[in-house]
């Protein structure tokens, strides 16, 4: 694909396509309805290469789609990780960094109450998150070096101080 902001014309539809995808994040924000949502993240997959010529219109929706990656329904998941994938892609050296955060601390949260229903959204959550860390290896070794050290500090800390929630910790 062609990058929309190199086309001559692009100037002259920036500030209404601005204004529409904001009025697509906020719609998006208030809809609890997965069908709708369905049809709305499908479009907005459709949209995401303009999303991303635009930096605070990228974060708004990236922190709205990693919210619906992390809590939705299934087909509502999937399709928000399509959405988060194709624009941190046409941006990726400045947003892989704060989307591979997010989703892991969302990962994370949602790993704390593991069940037989919550069982294939997590491990969906997890598949994705290794396709996103895949994205850029470099990026990612920082990213990992600091989650291992951090399990190995609360590890530490459960080994030394043998207290309920210091192994809570580690199990989290």
């Amino acid at each position: 694909g062609k990058d929309p902001q190199k086309c001559k014309h692009f100037i002259k539809i920036k500030g209404p396509l601005v204004s529409y995808l904001k009025d697509l994040l906020k719609l998006l924000s208030g809809i609890t309805s997965d069908n709708i949502l369905t049809v709305l993240l499908k479009h907005l997959h459709q949209m995401s290469v303009y999303v991303a010529c635009f930096n605070s219109i990228s974060k708004q929706a990236l922190k709205k789609l990693i919210s619906l990656w992390s809590n939705g329904e299934e087909t509502v998941r999937v399709l928000a990780f399509l959405c988060i994938l194709r624009i941190t892609r046409n941006q990726q050296t400045l947003l892989l960094d704060l989307v591979l955060k997010a989703m892991y601390l969302m990962y994370v949260k949602n790993c704390k109450f593991v069940s037989p229903s919550t069982w294939p959204g997590i491990n969906f959550m997890r598949r994705s998150l290794v396709e996103m860390f895949t994205l850029d290896l470099n990026a990612s070794y920082h990213h990992v070096f600091l989650y291992i050290r951090q399990l190995a500090i609360h590890l530490r800390n459960a080994i030394v101080v043998q207290k309920v929630e210091n192994r809570q910790a580690v199990y989290n």
